[in-house]
């Protein structure tokens, strides 16, 4: 606690972090808006799956550029000028967002791209900020805001939405966006000179020998390869999952897509965090093997999802959602209880000279790896509607379960 203390009381790092949780709170709370407005105009679950690929286009097209830029440049300026545009974007929308259906679109592209750069930024400035000894308590803090910011943005858009209307709401977003702009406009000027001797150029060339130097050891190491793949496969079917979130309000539980945020992202939210909290001590205390651990996680995400898609047919509205509660505490807590323990082995059997290129960019193709699921996904609930697509990642659970239990020690030997 004393660390953290020490943390708040550096203005510096008190002057990003706010940055942070307001552009976290702001986008999240954005791209609920953004999610279920477009359903409740276009009821198509295809229109919301290409409001993920314009989001992640730039992140495709740009991020790569965008981090080798970062490092060329002084970081606060970049922290300013992104949070500055991201409130003129979003403030424009919100006096614009009736003039055409399919502008949303334009909004999502331009705010991701300058994501592109804001985000980096963000977590290349903290070194700087604070000292070596504190950082490992800066970067917790900056996932636990991360987490709390998604939780929070994602559970009570839907209500902000229903007081304040939409119009408003993205006048908040704005509002929280200038605030951040005024906020990182105190930091002390951030250019790192150790890397001038690097032309943008190599930087963006070393970026994609990373990635292939990454590629080539996973595919030559069986205890590498699947570990990834499960972990790519978790965040993908994520995506899929968010994007579909109205249309799962709408046909299993029954009620409005406003209210989706509360009653699936926040029980969600909190059976992760109970699971961030227990898996780590099980693995230790217990010494239960990450393979068990993993195994026994996605048979109840199989359980937990083929109960969410069917059981709810004979339940009346009360019993409906006291029992997806439940199950989406369940469904959070074996969601981290695949990550971790998978994460976990992953950073034991990678040399630690290879951790980089194996998990430096991951997201990156994750969000690559997410593209064409996510269109299918949306084509396939459009014509067969959700439960389907439930069904599908409850066998694949199951599957993946039960391939664990049989061959989990030539996979997962942890």
């Amino acid at each position: 606690m004393k660390e953290y203390k020490f943390l708040v009381s550096n203005r510096n790092f008190v002057y990003l972090w706010t940055s942070q949780i307001l552009s976290q709170l702001a986008i999240n709370v954005m791209n609920f808006l953004l999610l279920t407005r477009l359903f409740s105009l276009t009821n198509s679950s295809i229109a919301t799956s290409f409001l993920w690929v314009a989001y992640s286009l730039p992140a495709i097209l740009i991020g790569p550029f965008a981090s080798a830029y970062v490092d060329m440049a002084d970081r606060k300026r970049l922290l300013m000028i992104t949070n500055f545009l991201q409130f003129l974007v979003i403030l424009a929308y919100a006096f614009t967002f009736n003039f055409r259906v399919f502008l949303v679109y334009g909004v999502a592209l331009a705010y991701s791209f300058l994501n592109q750069f804001y985000v980096p930024s963000e977590s290349a400035s903290l070194p700087s900020l604070v000292g070596k000894i504190d950082l490992p308590f800066a970067n917790g803090l900056f996932f636990l805001t991360q987490q709390f910011s998604l939780i929070a943005g994602f559970g009570f858009a839907g209500i902000l939405n229903q007081l304040l209307g939409f119009r408003n709401s993205l006048i908040l977003c704005s509002l929280f966006l200038f605030i951040a702009f005024v906020s990182v406009s105190f930091l002390p000027k951030m250019k790192m000179g150790q890397i001038k001797n690097k032309s943008f150029d190599k930087l963006i060339f070393d970026f994609f020998v990373r990635i292939e130097e990454g590629y080539n050891f996973i595919k030559t190491h069986k205890k590498v390869l699947f570990p990834f793949l499960l972990l790519l496969g978790m965040q993908v079917s994520l995506a899929i999952t968010m994007v579909n979130i109205p249309l799962v309000a709408k046909e299993i539980l029954t009620v409005h897509y406003d209210k989706a945020g509360i009653l699936m992202i926040v029980p969600a939210g909190i059976g992760a965090s109970i699971g961030a909290i227990w898996v780590p001590s099980l693995l230790k205390k217990l010494e239960i093997r990450k393979k068990r651990m993993v195994e026994v996680s996605l048979a109840l995400i199989g359980v937990s999802v083929f109960l969410f898609s069917f059981l709810f047919i004979w339940l009346n509205d009360f019993w409906k959602i006291i029992f997806s509660l439940v199950l989406l505490v369940i469904l959070g807590a074996s969601f981290i209880g695949v990550v971790i323990p998978t994460q976990t082995f992953l950073q034991e059997v990678v040399p630690g000279g290879l951790r980089g290129r194996i998990f430096g960019n991951f997201w990156f193709l994750v969000t690559v790896a997410s593209i064409f699921p996510v269109i299918f996904s949306g084509a396939l609930t459009e014509f067969f509607g959700v439960r389907l697509l439930l069904f599908i990642f409850a066998v694949l659970s199951f599957g993946s379960s039960i391939l664990l239990k049989k061959k989990g020690d030539d996979l997962i030997g942890g």
